[in-house]
């Protein structure tokens, strides 16, 4: 089974009765599968190149240009640039929808010690409107032009997801405004997120305590992703309990949706959240045998 590719600009350019049905759509795709692919966002293949060459690029920094804007941990929203450690699918789900599936021992390749913390790293950004949290920017002469980029990201991103939650509105017979409005006030939580995964052994990942990342949900509402060429995204197969579906790249500009915790939640469990885990492309398996 593959998951189904749907083209936005029938629902941002269209007519009527073109809006109602990719809103049927979105919704019966999320419902199944809660994820889907989608196309026609809007979003230039220039400003999806820019960004994953600006995402190795800051990942490429010095140590301590990067440790000036480090996250400094606790409960508050990320900011800025996280380092091994701070993040572990493995254990942050255990107490969440998954609670009684996760294994005590797992880790994920992100929390592996080595001798270079820099390997394995993330870097966060919130809302420009949110005082409270403000981002934490590498100084311009380290980075120059960084910052003006991805606050733009930003905000082409947070209106695709618009585009995307006035559609199940609407596919749901809701009034405007009534789950677009709980994401865009002015103390928004959305997050931007750049992720650079770290070199991992083949062999330790054999051993079977240690995956690229472990089968969980996210938090937040959905999560808008593009990915690279490498791959090794996975999504549950419903239809088949236990199993996972390798979620494909046609091209960069390709981009995958996936429901988080909070949309379940305001949908009283009619779209459930899409688990999800990151492990070795099958194309790696297969020159590794």
């Amino acid at each position: 089974m593959a998951l189904a590719t749907l083209d936005l600009s029938l629902y941002t350019t269209g007519r009527h009765d073109t809006q109602e049905a990719f809103a049927a759509d979105l919704r019966r795709e999320l419902v199944r599968h809660g994820f889907v692919k989608i196309v026609g966002h809007g979003l230039s293949d220039e400003d999806i190149n820019q960004v994953f060459a600006w995402n190795k690029i800051f990942f490429q920094l010095d140590y301590e240009d990067k440790a000036v804007i480090a996250h400094p941990g606790g409960s508050d929203p990320q900011r800025g640039w996280s380092a091994v450690g701070k993040e572990n699918a493995a254990s942050l789900y255990r107490t969440g929808f998954l609670k009684a599936r996760m294994a005590s021992a797992l880790k994920d390749s992100r929390m592996e010690y080595c001798d270079n913390v820099v390997e394995q790293e993330h870097f966060d950004q919130g809302s420009t409107k949110d005082l409270k949290y403000p981002n934490r920017w590498p100084h311009e002469h380290v980075l120059p032009g960084f910052r003006e980029f991805m606050e733009s990201w930003y905000d082409k991103m947070e209106a695709v997801a618009g585009h995307l939650m006035a559609a199940l509105e609407q596919a749901f017979g809701l009034p405007p405004g009534a789950l677009l409005d709980r994401m865009t006030h002015e103390k928004n939580a959305s997050e931007a997120r750049l992720l650079h995964y770290p070199a991992i052994d083949m062999a330790e990942i054999k051993q079977g305590a240690v995956s690229r990342i472990w089968p969980h949900f996210d938090l937040g509402v959905i999560t808008l992703l593009f990915q690279d060429g490498v791959g090794g995204l996975e999504c549950e197969d419903r239809e088949n309990s236990g199993n996972f579906l390798s979620v494909g790249s046609n091209s960069r500009s390709e981009m995958v949706v996936n429901v988080s915790e909070t949309l379940q939640r305001w949908t009283n469990d009619t779209v459930r959240a899409g688990l999800h885990r990151v492990t070795v492309p099958k194309s790696f398996e297969e020159r590794d045998s």
